[in-house]
């Protein structure tokens, strides 16, 4: 099948997989060992020339569409977008990126378009091409959780506008799409309660065990880890919830600990937070190395959707885990076995200094998380149910163009 791939961040490969690219690279490579493949995508210049070093050759097309602005006139289109009555999601929406699409589907004859999220579908796609949509998350169920937990007042009231505004736009969208996937089994549950007619199915996220594998590398004793794109208000709001909360009652157990906050973009106030104990790195070109030399990873998210690709990382690489609930949410994990669940910030220290104190535990954690990676989320497998999913819309699409005349003629006897 000749596929077009629609991306609304870069899916750049390994080890510059920052958020999004985490589920849609392999998505990508897996779909390109069985088809032809175009790829259009949002992205810097200097992410197309990191991607195209990487991939030119192996897609049939590969455009990107620059659309970075300064952030006051993101910060316009959102408040723009509020006025006429849209919710943030709208402003995913780009012309540059129509363009482009025209041009694509002008050129080529595609048997499948693929959007990366279903907020692309504020775009316009031909008729007749069958449409699959993924979702990182229900965005506007993540908006509702932000709304829970912000405790400043105007973030609130925002918070709970744009989950307002975005949900029948959210809904509008999945609605043009032929199938959807999900996540997680609580997005799809969901999601199929607003469309119990729609074709989603759940296709969790995976991890490549080949490239995130145990390193033999020395353990920096009384670390912990976190990893994750620093831009996006999850990973913000669950490190500062951390710092504020849990980390001090680790030091007053162990006052030698380190926490090392691994990603891109922090925010002014979490690079204020850095000192001997903290280190926040900003970007870096390869997470693994602060993995490997972890003695404990944590997820201590209070707002997210989907699956966090973090938790399986850190699995992979045999990291014994502490996470709240929301952070290893839609995962295969036996609380106690494979991850220490806390959901307060003295059991959240407290799990933690555990695993600094009892080897046997952080070795049955690591151990169990890391078979659990293996058998649960390879991302062939993965791989392989979107490729049920393509043949299923492609059928259905084309026993519908069949019948339709058939249908037309019988009208006329």
């Amino acid at each position: 099948m000749k596929i077009l791939m629609i991306f609304h961040f870069c899916p750049n490969p390994p080890p510059r997989d920052l958020g999004p690219a985490k589920r849609t690279f392999p998505f990508l490579r897996e779909v390109l060992k069985r088809h032809e493949v175009s790829v259009l995508t949002f992205g810097s210049p200097e992410e197309e020339q990191y991607f195209k070093r990487h991939m030119d050759g192996v897609c049939k097309h590969i455009v990107f569409v620059n659309n970075a602005r300064p952030k006051y006139i993101n910060f316009l289109r959102r408040a723009y977008a509020l006025l006429r009555g849209k919710s943030m999601f709208y402003t995913l929406y780009s012309r540059k990126m129509q363009r482009e699409i025209d041009k694509l589907v002008q050129e080529e004859h595609f048997d499948i378009i693929h959007c990366a999220t279903i907020l692309l579908g504020f775009h316009r796609f031909p008729k007749g091409i069958p449409l699959v949509g993924d979702t990182h998350n229900v965005e506007y169920d993540l908006l509702y959780r932000a709304f829970l937990e912000s405790k400043n007042i105007l973030h609130k009231a925002i918070y709970y506008l744009e989950h307002t505004l975005g949900k029948p736009q959210e809904i509008k969208n999945c609605k043009k799409f032929d199938a959807i996937t999900a996540t997680t089994k609580r997005d799809y549950e969901i999601l199929h309660a607003e469309m119990p007619d729609h074709r989603i199915s759940v296709i969790q996220n995976g991890v490549d065990p080949g490239f995130f594998e145990p390193m033999d590398v020395e353990l920096e004793p009384n670390t912990m880890v976190f990893t994750g794109l620093m831009s996006y208000f999850p990973n913000d709001h669950g490190i500062m919830y951390f710092l504020d909360k849990i980390f001090p009652l680790v030091l007053e157990q162990v006052p030698t600990t380190r926490l090392y906050v691994v990603g891109k973009n922090p925010s002014k106030g979490l690079r204020a937070r850095s000192s001997e104990n903290i280190i926040v790195t900003g970007f870096v070109e390869d997470v693994r190395p602060y993995i490997a030399r972890g003695e404990v990873f944590i997820i201590p998210l209070l707002i997210g959707g989907g699956i966090r690709g973090k938790a399986l990382e850190a699995m992979a690489m045999k990291k014994p885990i502490v996470s709240t609930s929301i952070g290893c949410e839609g995962i295969v994990l036996n609380p106690g076995e494979s991850v220490l669940v806390a959901d307060t910030p003295a059991d959240f220290a407290n799990s933690v200094v555990r695993i600094f104190n009892d080897a046997d535990l952080k070795n049955r954690l690591g151990t169990n998380a890391h078979a659990t990676a293996l058998k649960e989320y390879d991302w062939e497998q993965k791989g392989r149910q979107l490729e049920i999913i393509f043949q299923t819309v492609l059928k259905d699409k084309h026993a519908t163009s069949v019948l339709a005349p058939q249908t037309a003629a019988a009208g006329k006897r």
